[in-house]
């Protein structure tokens, strides 16, 4: 069985399509487990996932890493996925993840990510060639043994994320890079480049292209060189 972790907030929009993409897997619905995490929205974001999720858990704290850790204690899967509220997925897409976990020595996988559509052209155009250098980043890193992974949908074996213990919860950004990384160290990490999912470009429609980008660099640099925790402040969620 794959348990498939939601995190949420503030998602009565977006999480519905979420849930079905789920629900239309062609891996059997039998063998998927679906737990969403909600950071006590304001929203419908519970009452919505109620409808398709197996398992709805409120959390009265916030925090990406919070919630991704609470749903994997609940979880009852050999396999964890990570999914983002904002993501819709291939309908092969956890069947052709799977497959990945028969290969030896396997402990993490992603899938390949892509934009979801998007109004505007330049969007459109930004996100196509932004998810292709993302996802050969992420296959280059993963060869060498250094996997920085994207957690937008990124999936690893039960005992292993029991070893590592879990995302950093002092992180709102950069705490699946820190993951992926530790996973790196108690195993192989591969990226399905056949498993799609179609990911929101809502942050850089809201804040626009130059800005969506700096909210990255500069969250990454306080990471890398400042050795700090950014947190929701620096981070904050966009609707």
């Amino acid at each position: 069985m794959i348990s498939i972790i939601i995190p949420a907030y503030r998602e009565e929009k977006r999480i519905e399509s979420c849930l079905r993409s789920v629900a239309a897997q062609t891996y059997g619905r039998e063998r998927i487990e679906t737990i969403v995490v909600d950071g006590d929205s304001p929203d419908r974001t519970r009452e919505i996932a109620g409808k398709y999720a197996d398992r709805v858990i409120r959390l009265k704290e916030r925090g990406v890493g919070r919630a991704r850790n609470a749903g994997a204690r609940a979880a009852g899967g050999e396999i964890l996925l990570f999914l983002d509220a904002d993501t819709i997925l291939d309908p092969s897409f956890v069947d052709r993840l799977v497959r990945f976990y028969s290969r030896r020595n396997v402990v993490c996988v992603s899938g390949a990510l892509r934009a979801a559509r998007s109004a505007k052209l330049k969007y459109r155009l930004y996100g196509f060639f932004h998810y292709r250098t993302v996802n050969a980043a992420m296959t280059a890193t993963a060869l060498v043994g250094r996997p920085l992974f994207s957690a937008v949908c990124c999936s690893c074996r039960h005992w292993a994320f029991d070893e590592l213990g879990g995302f950093d919860e002092a992180m709102a950004i950069g705490e699946d890079l820190k993951f992926s990384l530790g996973m790196g160290k108690l195993g192989r990490c591969a990226v399905c480049r056949g498993a799609r999912a179609f990911t929101s470009m809502r942050r850089s429609e809201a804040l626009g292209l130059w800005e969506g980008v700096m909210i990255f660099f500069r969250n990454y640099m306080k990471i890398l060189y400042r050795k700090e925790k950014p947190w929701i402040d620096d981070f904050p969620h966009i609707d």
